[in-house]
């Protein structure tokens, strides 16, 4: 039997290649994405005291103001200052509109707030971190791990991701346009703001 496969041009061989390449993608794709979580993350340097910052990280009422998505939370148990306290969160993105459960997991006063949230859709994995850099400018980071419940939602996440990171972006300056209406004016030892 004559060898066919040695009759083919380069340019049949190399079509052959890039399917079977892309064939094994989606395999390594769909095995990688089982049980995969997506971690999304922004920061900012604000030019305002972590002291002042912080009332606009815990407080219920504030967050609702900075933070994108986000149109109300509920407390249910506890103060948001405490580890295991409870929150019912509502969100809205498109038109479509959710809720999810939270609950505070890290609160290390004036510096790390965490939580935990699990809605129908999705486990969220949130941090913020205050890092000072001096007296009147402040290293805020955000960090967000999210893991859909749905296979194919994990599957097709690459879609969203984006979005995602440019929620927390808009939140960070929004979160800069309420400090700069509400947050008493940072004064460094010299006397200049």
């Amino acid at each position: 039997m004559k060898d066919r496969f040695r009759d083919w041009n380069l340019y049949h061989k190399s079509v052959v290649a890039a399917l079977v390449a892309f064939g094994v993608s989606i395999v390594v794709r769909l095995i990688l994405v089982i049980d995969a979580g997506f971690e999304i993350s922004e920061e900012a340097v604000l030019p305002y005291s972590a002291e002042a910052i912080w009332p606009w990280v815990t407080n219920d009422e504030n967050r609702e103001r900075w933070q994108a998505e986000l149109i109300d939370l509920q407390r249910l148990k506890g103060n948001e200052l405490e580890n295991g306290a409870t929150r019912l969160v509502f969100w809205k993105k498109q038109g479509k509109r959710w809720h999810a459960m939270e609950q505070t997991s890290e609160v290390l006063p004036g510096r790390v707030f965490a939580t935990i949230q699990e809605s129908d859709n999705d486990q969220r994995w949130f941090r913020i971190e205050l890092k000072p850099e001096g007296p009147c400018s402040t290293r805020v980071s955000i960090s967000e791990v999210i893991r859909p419940k749905a296979y194919n939602a994990r599957f097709w996440f690459f879609r969203e991701s984006g979005d995602h990171q440019e929620k927390w972006g808009t939140s960070l300056e929004a979160l800069e346009r309420w400090l700069g209406k509400r947050a008493p004016a940072c004064v460094a030892e010299g006397g200049e703001p």
